[in-house]
């Protein structure tokens, strides 16, 4: 489902702003995101946040782990 302005017809880009994006008019609260909904995706991109981080995390300590061992074969 798109959600549009009724003042300008743009689509909202960003349905936790009080006002269009573009027209500055404001949105009306049934096409707001709600408490309850912003935290829900607040929570989520909080989750992915750190699945990335522990990801890197891990890649970079594979990384090391490798040159570690490419080192000491010289040794």
């Amino acid at each position: 489902m798109s959600h549009h302005c009724p003042s300008c017809q743009r689509v909202l880009y960003n349905r936790r702003l009080t006002h269009c994006g573009f027209c500055s008019a404001p949105i009306p609260e049934g096409l707001r995101l709600s408490l309850e909904e912003i935290a829900a995706l607040d929570r989520k991109l909080a989750e992915s946040e750190e699945r990335r981080r522990r990801r890197e995390l891990a890649a970079a300590e594979e990384e090391e782990a490798k040159r570690n061992n490419d080192i000491s074969g010289f040794v």
